[in-house]
C-alpha cells in the first residue's frame, strides 16, 4: 500500500482527464454509430432482404449504443475513483497535519513514511512524557484510520473500473454477432478467460504461429483484474470470516483463465511478466500479482460470491478449481513411481528434472501473491504435504529449499491449514501430524530463509493461544501450544530432540519465533509456588496452559539458539520479574519481601539460563571456532535483556509502532512490545564484537547496579519511590545515585524499609555466569 510521499506525490486529477478522453471518443462513435440507419430509408430497396438487413443493422446499432454506454460506464468509474481518492487522500494528509502541528503537544511529532507517529524530548515532566505518549497514540489512531478508510478505497475503486472495463470486452465481442443482449452476465465473463487461457496454452505448447511474439501475452496480462479483493475482505479473510460479495464476473474469469490455460500456460505468463519486470516494464509487477492473487481467490473456501437460503456460501472457491495439471504437480511426490511426464524427450531424467523445474515455478508464482492474500484450506495443506515431502528427498536440487519455503510460508497464511497440519483434524486417514511437522520443524533452513516459512507455524499457535477463552481459535491455538514440547522436544523420543535441536540451531528465525512462544507464555513455564514447573502439559477449562517441566526446559534451549531468541526471553523474564516487583510495592508496600517469598523468578531465570546455556555449548559443538564464545554470548544475551527491560539504554519519549498496544505495568514504555524493544536494541548494536568476558568481580558489581536499577524502576512504576530518588523526567539512574551521597543513603534506607537486601543479592546472583557451572546437552 502507498508510502506518505507516494500519496503526497499522487495526481488524482489525471483519472478524471482520462474520463475526458474516454468521453470524447465515445462521442465520436456515437456519431459514426448513428450513420447505420439512414441508409435504409429513402431507397427503393425493399422486401424480405430490405428487412431482414435493416433488422440486423438496427440490431447491431442497438448492441452499439449499449456498448457506448459501458463505456462511459468506465468513464464514470475513473472520474468518482478521482473524487473518492483525492477526497480521501485530503482527509489522511490533514490528520497528518494536525499531528505534526499539534500546539497542545509538548514536542513536535513527526509522521514518518511509513505512517508512524513519534516524538522525541529531553528535560521533559513526567506529566509531559504522558501527554506526548497520549498525543502519539491520538494521532496515529486517527492517521490509521483515515489510512484503512483511503487503503480500501484504492480496493473499490480499482476493482470497479476493472469490472466496468472487463462488460466493455464481453460487449465489444458481442457486437457484429448479430444476438440481442440485454446485460452481460458472469458466463460472459468466464468465456473471454476461458478464451484468453486456451490462448496461453497455445502460446505455451508452441502451436502459434510466431512463438517468440509474446504481445499476446501482453495483452492477457493486462486483462487481468486488478484489485481482486478489497482491504475490508481481506481483513474479513485475516479475522476467520468469510467473504460473500465477490463479484462474480471476477471469479468466472478467474476460473476460466486457469482451467483452460492449464499448468503450462500459466507458467509461461508467470515467465513473460518476470522478464517484463527485469526489463523495467512498471505494469509487469501488478500483473504478476494479479496473476497469483487469482489462484489465492479462486482456490478459498471462504470466498463466494453471495449467500443461499441456508446462510452458506453461494459459488465458493475450491481447490478442485485449479487446474488439474497443477494440483498433480502439488501432490506429486518423491516415492512415486515415475515423474508426471516421463515422455518428454531424453525420457524419466529428463521428465524429473522438468518436474522439478515446474515445482519451483509454480512456488515461485505462488509466492508472488500479495501477503494478506489466502489460499484455500485445501490448497494449504496440499501446500504443506509437498513442502514436507520436498526437504525428505534425497535429492537437493537447485532452488529445492527456496521453492519448499515459499509454499510452506504461503500455506502459513491460512491458519486453518496450519491447523489441519499440526492436528490431524480433517486431513485424510493415514494422516499423521508428528511426521510432517516435525520433518518441517527439524530441517536445515539456512540454505533458504532461515526458517521464516517455517516459524509460521509457530507463529499461529503464539497468536491464537492469546484469544480469549470462549474463542474457538484460541482454543485450539491453547492446545496446540501446550503439545508444542511434545511435538519438537520430547522427552520419550531422543532421536526427535536431537533432530529438533540441529535443524533449530541452524535455522535462527525459528529459533526466535520459539523464543517469542515461550516468552508471551511464561506463566506455563513456572508459577509463584512452584518455581520448578509442572508434571505434565494440559490445558485447562480457564484457558491455562501448563507445559511438562523438562519439556519447558527443552523448549528454552530451542529458543537459545538464535540472539534474538535469546535476549528475547531474557528481557520477558525480566520484565516478569520488574512487574512482580512492582504489584508487591502497590499491593503490600509494608511486607514486600513477604509479597516476594513464594517468587518462582529465581528458579526461572535459573531454569532458563541453564537452557540457553545448553545450546550455546550444543551450537559451539557444531561449529566449532566460526560460534560466539558460549560465556561471551550469554552475558551478552543476559545484559541486553536487562537493557531492554530495565531502562539502561536512552529511550525516546512516545515512540510506538502504528498499531494499538498496551501499557505494561512497568519497564517497556507504552506503544512497544518486548520484540519490538528487543529488535530495536539488536539493531542499535547488530554484530557481536568478540569481547574479553567482565571479571567476575567487575560482573557482580554491574549485576547489583542491575538489581538496583531494577528496584527504582519498579518502585517508580508503583508509585512509591521517595521524592529525592526521582525527578520530574523519572527515577534517578543509579550512576547519579552513587555520586551523591545523600542519595545513596536515601536509597538504602529505602532498600532496608522494604526488606529487598536479600533479593538484591539473590537477582545479582543470576547475572554470574562462570563456566563450568551450567551443564550443556
Amino acid at each position: 500500500m502507498p508510502t506518505r510521499k507516494q500519496v503526497e506525490s499522487w495526481n488524482t486529477a489525471k483519472l478524471s482527464e482520462w474520463a475526458a478522453e474516454l468521453e470524447t471518443d465515445t462521442q465520436h462513435y456515437e456519431t459514426e454509430l448513428g450513420r447505420m440507419l439512414p441508409h435504409f430509408t429513402g431507397t427503393n430497396w425493399a422486401g424480405a432482404a430490405h428487412d431482414a438487413a435493416a433488422d440486423r443493422f438496427t440490431e447491431e446499432h442497438d448492441q452499439g449504443r449499449k456498448l457506448s454506454q459501458e463505456i462511459r460506464d468506465v468513464a464514470s468509474a475513473l472520474r468518482n475513483a478521482d473524487q473518492r481518492l483525492a477526497n480521501e487522500r485530503r482527509l489522511l494528509l490533514g490528520k497528518v497535519g494536525e499531528a505534526e502541528n499539534d500546539p497542545t503537544c509538548p514536542v513536535r511529532l513527526q509522521v514518518a513514511d511509513n505512517w508512524a507517529v513519534s516524538g522525541t524530548g529531553t528535560g521533559l515532566s513526567q506529566q509531559d512524557q504522558q501527554t506526548v505518549t497520549d498525543k502519539v497514540h491520538i494521532h496515529q489512531d486517527a492517521i490509521n484510520a483515515a489510512y484503512y478508510s483511503l487503503a480500501n478505497a484504492i480496493s473499490e475503486v480499482g476493482l470497479g473500473i476493472t469490472t466496468a472495463a472487463q462488460e466493455v470486452r464481453v460487449r465489444g465481442d458481442l457486437v457484429g454477432d448479430g444476438v440481442s443482449v440485454t446485460s452481460v452476465s458472469p458466463n460472459d465473463s468466464g468465456e473471454l478467460g476461458k478464451e484468453d487461457g486456451e490462448a496461453l496454452a497455445a502460446w505455451a505448447n508452441g502451436s502459434l504461429p510466431d512463438k517468440e511474439n509474446t504481445e499476446l501475452l501482453e495483452e492477457i496480462a493486462g486483462r487481468l483484474p486488478q484489485g481482486a479483493l478489497t482491504d475490508e475482505q481481506l481483513r474479513i479473510l485475516a479475522a476467520g470470516g468469510e467473504v460473500d460479495n465477490l463479484p462474480a464476473d471476477v471469479q468466472e474469469y478467474y476460473r476460466g483463465l486457469y482451467q483452460a490455460a492449464g499448468k503450462e500456460g500459466i507458467l509461461a505468463l508467470s515467465e513473460q511478466l518476470r522478464t517484463e519486470e527485469a526489463a523495467g516494464n512498471p505494469d509487469a509487477a501488478g500483473q504478476l500479482d494479479s496473476l497469483a492473487n487469482g489462484l489465492m481467490v479462486v482456490s478459498n473456501e471462504d470466498i463466494g460470491t453471495g449467500r443461499n437460503p441456508d446462510g452458506t456460501l453461494t459459488n465458493p472457491g475450491s481447490y478442485q478449481q485449479l487446474p488439474e495439471d497443477v494440483r498433480q504437480l502439488l501432490e506429486s511426490r518423491r516415492t512415486d513411481p515415475d515423474p508426471l511426464e516421463p515422455d518428454v524427450p531424453g525420457g524419466p531424467a529428463a521428465g524429473l528434472q522438468k518436474q522439478w523445474e515446474d515445482t519451483n515455478a509454480l512456488a515461485a508464482l505462488l509466492g508472488e501473491a500479495n501477503p494478506n492474500y489466502e489460499p484455500g484450506t485445501e490448497l494449504g495443506t496440499q501446500m504443506v504435504l509437498k513442502s514436507s515431502d520436498m526437504v525428505q528427498d534425497q535429492y537437493t536440487w537447485p532452488g529445492r529449499d527456496d521453492a519448499a519455503a515459499q509454499f510452506l510460508g504461503i500455506a502459513g497464511r491460512n491458519d486453518d491449514s496450519s491447523h489441519q497440519i499440526w492436528t490431524g483434524e480433517g486431513m485424510p486417514e493415514g494422516y499423521k501430524p508428528e511426521e510432517t511437522v516435525r520433518s518441517l520443524l527439524g530441517h536445515d533452513w539456512s540454505g533458504s530463509d532461515n526458517g521464516v516459512a517455517a516459524s509460521t507455524m509457530v507463529n499461529r499457535i503464539t497468536e491464537e493461544a492469546a484469544l480469549p477463552a470462549d474463542d474457538p481459535r484460541g482454543e485450539r491455538g491453547r492446545e496446540a501450544l501446550a503439545s508444542l514440547g511434545a511435538m519438537l522436544a520430547p522427552t520419550d523420543d531422543n532421536a526427535v530432540w536431537e533432530k529438533s535441536k540441529e535443524g533449530i540451531a541452524n535455522s535462527p528465525e525459528l529459533s526466535a519465533a520459539i523464543s517469542r512462544a515461550v516468552s508471551t507464555n511464561l506463566e506455563s513455564v513456572s508459577i509463584p509456588g512452584m518455581p520448578a514447573g509442572f508434571t505434565q502439559s494440559v490445558v485447562y477449562p480457564d484457558g491455562r496452559v501448563q507445559w511438562n517441566g523438562e519439556e519447558a526446559n527443552r523448549l528454552m534451549q530451542l529458543a537459545g539458539y538464535d540472539e534474538e531468541g535469546r535476549v528475547t526471553l531474557t528481557a520477558a523474564i525480566e520484565q516478569y520479574r520488574l512487574d512482580e516487583l512492582a504489584r508487591a510495592m502497590q499491593e503490600n508496600p509494608g511486607n514486600v519481601a513477604g509479597e516476594l517469598a513464594a517468587s518462582d523468578v529465581g528458579a526461572l531465570t535459573g531454569r532458563a539460563d541453564n537452557a540457553i546455556w545448553d545450546a550455546l555449548i550444543h551450537k559451539d559443538k557444531m561449529e566449532g571456532e566460526e560460534v560466539l564464545n558460549p560465556t561471551d554470548a550469554m552475558y551478552r544475551a543476559k545484559t541486553l535483556g536487562a537493557q531492554v527491560v530495565g531502562g539502561i539504554a536512552d529511550q525516546a519519549v512516545g515512540i510506538v509502532k502504528p498499531v494499538e498496544t498496551a501499557v505494561g505495568l512497568t519497564g517497556i514504555e507504552a506503544g512497544s512490545t518486548v520484540e519490538s524493544a528487543v529488535k530495536k536494541v539488536l539493531d542499535a548494536d547488530p554484530e557481536y564484537e568478540f569481547k574479553q568476558r567482565p571479571s567476575e568481580q567487575a560482573m557482580s558489581a554491574q549485576a547489583v547496579d542491575n538489581a538496583n536499577q531494577a528496584i527504582l524502576n519498579a518502585a517508580y512504576s508503583a508509585g512509591v519511590l521517595p521524592p529525592q530518588l526521582q525527578t520530574e523526567a523519572g527515577p534517578l539512574g543509579m550512576p547519579d545515585i552513587r555520586a551523591n551521597a545523600g542519595a545513596w543513603e536515601n536509597f538504602q534506607d529505602f532498600v532496608v524499609a522494604q526488606g529487598l537486601s536479600q533479593y538484591i543479592q539473590d537477582y545479582s546472583q543470576s547475572y554470574q555466569i562462570t563456566l563450568g557451572r551450567q551443564g550443556g546437552s
